[in-house]
């Protein structure tokens, strides 16, 4: 199935997330898992993802993988029928997709779910790290001409001992351009290189190494990782992966926005 109907999708959910006292529920219809990987990393890593689908009246889920730096707008989906009340997926990205690479999952079902995953990494010294990442509704995103209160903040350290990697999504089937600001916990522009330009093509996701390396050196706690669109039209999820520099063991923290 191609997604022609995305927009209108979207479309639905903007207008139920901004409505008075609805929150989205764990349990729904269409997100997206912003962060799945068949790919080697730094220190002779080499990361997978599993991914556990959980339905709640649901029948029919359909799964796009989408690769980062490439439009996926004519992206075809896998259809997976939920005959039991859990469905597992080892090395999604591979063995469903039959590709590998590093990108986001977009899923649509015909009833609510709850898509849950984790993207590891072999230890070394025996056993497995790695991060559970869950499946974000569409709803949750952030969409344009929203103002600030619509943007995605992530809080994070600056400290020598770890390195913070920024993801963000494109939920949308047309080009964003996204702004990515980072502040100090008073509300001030973070000394240094603060400031940077994104363009996602349809459907695409990145992941920015380091972020935090263009700042002046210093311990600072709580910084404010700010990222909005700022092109007339679309929607965006975003995420920080803050990687230990010593075991190479990352922590995932989802963008989270004040309100619209």
């Amino acid at each position: 199935m191609r997604r022609f109907f995305i927009t209108a999708l979207t479309a639905v959910a903007l207008l139920l997330s901004i409505a008075p006292g609805i929150e989205a529920a764990s349990g729904h219809l269409e997100g997206y898992v912003p962060a799945v990987a068949r790919a080697d990393g730094l220190f002779d890593s080499s990361w997978s993802t599993d991914l556990w689908i959980y339905q709640q009246g649901a029948t029919v889920i359909h799964l796009w993988f989408n690769p980062s730096g490439r439009d996926n707008t004519e992206g075809e989906s896998v259809v997976l029928q939920l005959d039991d009340p859990v469905i597992q997926i080892s090395d999604v990205v591979a063995s469903l997709f039959e590709t590998s690479g590093i990108g986001s999952l977009h899923y649509l079902a015909d009833g609510p779910v709850t898509v849950i995953s984790r993207t590891w990494t072999a230890s070394p010294d025996g056993g497995s790290y790695g991060q559970t990442i869950p499946g974000i509704p569409i709803g949750s995103a952030s969409y344009a001409d929203t103002g600030q209160a619509g943007t995605l903040r992530m809080l994070v350290d600056q400290d020598a001992g770890s390195r913070a990697n920024l993801g963000l999504v494109n939920i949308s089937p047309e080009q964003i351009t996204v702004l990515v600001e980072i502040f100090t916990a008073d509300g001030n522009p973070a000394p240094g290189n603060n400031t940077r330009t994104v363009e996602l093509q349809p459907f695409d996701m990145k992941q920015l190494g380091d972020i935090l390396s263009g700042l002046d050196a210093g311990e600072r706690q709580g910084l404010i990782v700010r990222a909005g669109i700022t092109s007339s039209s679309g929607g965006l999820m975003a995420y920080l992966s803050v990687v230990d520099n010593q075991t190479n063991d990352p922590s995932y923290q989802e963008g989270f926005r004040f309100g619209f």
